[in-house]
């Protein structure tokens, strides 16, 4: 499975600057726009019906980035959403990580910052033009510049939290500036605005570790390291394509590997990963919601609001008993987005079912308090959605059991909070 080694970013990087706020400067942020990319084409399938349960995820989601979702069959039907989501939430990652560190910076740094900003997302934008153009033949052409921005976005994530990655330091490489006169850009205007990003991000590094003399080559050749993958990938694009990986992997987003195991660095990971998992679920739900003919849109929306009465009350619920403590957080984000996974799950249709489960459902049909109201309305007016949308598809006719079964991992999470 793909991998990227997460760094600890929260915990660490805070901690530093504690330590060196009075004596030097403060970190490093990063703010990007995205370009645009391919409209959706098609409506999730209506009857998937997956026989039995689905593999460990390998969607990744941590301090890293996020690695590739399984697009590959949705590409493969025409369905491009699922590579332009990609991009989306590494983005919408960067995004709250900048937020978080910006919080810890002062005045004198923001306009090297700004300054180093404009230029990486110069380059991104080239970058990634350059690798769409170069696959302007290939399958893979209608996805190339969603995918361009996510693995950049990735990569830009790990630049921002270095902590203390050890890398050997050389003074030369001969396969960066071979592939530089492969590609002939040795002069272009990409390489231009990567170099200038290069010297303007290291120097903010070099401020910040102003008592570590190497910290400025180190930099240096990190960022030189990414550029080399960078180029090789442009390099084989034409004959290999994106590389992308064929997987089943659970929908939504997956906790995140969270390195930083203070209460405040889990506690950060929780609410990165709720705030993912709800862009992701917005979107998918408005995806459906434009698509839908009227017929179908207020009995939809209703269902949604529904669902978001009962993940309120649901998570509020399970918090309950340490709203005071200083874990509250984390228990809350991590039920949001727990849920989020859910709804995810029940809106592309791909939520595991198997009917020798369904005796277990006696604890969710026999409970009831608020909640378990909140949860039953929900259940009955998605249910009626999907009788009036699938007919009498076999999607339609599990959606009880189905959604059932989604409540009893909840009711079991809570008990395993307690």
């Amino acid at each position: 499975m793909l991998g990227i080694v997460l760094e600890g970013y929260s915990g660490l990087v805070m901690r530093k600057m504690i330590k060196l706020r009075i004596a030097i400067f403060a970190s490093i942020i990063l703010f990007g726009s995205q370009l645009g990319v391919e409209p959706s084409q098609a409506l999730p399938v209506p009857d998937a019906k997956p026989q039995t349960p689905l593999p460990d995820p390998t969607v990744i989601l941590g301090f890293g980035g996020v690695l590739q979702p399984d697009c590959v069959r949705q590409v493969e039907a025409g369905e491009y959403r699922c590579a332009k989501r990609w991009a989306e939430v590494t983005h919408l990652l960067k995004s709250l990580v900048y937020q978080d560190v910006e919080s810890q910076l002062i005045a004198p740094l923001q306009h090297q910052l700004a300054i180093a900003d404009q230029s990486w997302h110069q380059f991104q934008t080239q970058h990634c033009q350059q690798l769409t153009q170069r696959l302007r033949n290939t399958p893979d052409f209608p996805i190339a510049t969603s995918v361009c921005l996510a693995r950049l976005n990735n990569d830009r994530i790990l630049e921002l939290q270095r902590c203390d990655q050890i890398i050997t330091l050389q003074s030369h490489d001969p396969r960066f500036e071979s592939l530089l006169d492969r590609l002939k850009l040795r002069n272009s205007s990409v390489q231009r605005h990567w170099e200038q990003y290069q010297t303007q991000y290291c120097q903010i590094e070099k401020a910040l570790f102003a008592f570590n003399p190497l910290r400025l080559a180190e930099c240096h050749q990190l960022l030189r390291e990414a550029r080399l993958h960078q180029l090789e990938d442009l390099l084989a694009a034409p004959t290999r394509g994106l590389a992308l990986f064929n997987s089943s992997v659970r929908p939504g987003i997956p906790e995140l590997n969270c390195v930083d195991k203070t209460q405040f660095g889990l506690n950060q990971c929780a609410v990165y990963w709720s705030k993912t998992t709800q862009f992701l679920q917005s979107s998918i739900y408005g995806d459906w919601a434009e698509r839908l003919s009227k017929q179908y849109q207020p009995t939809f929306a209703i269902a949604q609001k529904y669902w978001q009465d009962y993940r309120e009350a649901h998570c509020t619920e399970l918090v309950e008993p340490f709203k005071e403590g200083s874990m509250s957080p984390m228990l809350y984000h991590r039920c949001l987005a727990r849920l989020n996974n859910d709804r995810i799950a029940d809106l592309n249709g791909i939520a595991v079912y198997d009917s020798e489960d369904e005796p277990q459902q006696a604890p969710v049909t026999s409970r009831q308090d608020t909640t378990q109201a909140l949860w039953e309305r929900y259940q009955t007016q998605y249910c009626k959605f999907e009788s009036l949308f699938f007919g009498s598809q076999t999607r339609s006719k599990q959606c009880p059991n189905r959604l059932n079964l989604g409540r009893l991992r909840h009711l079991k999470a809570m008990m395993n909070t307690r």
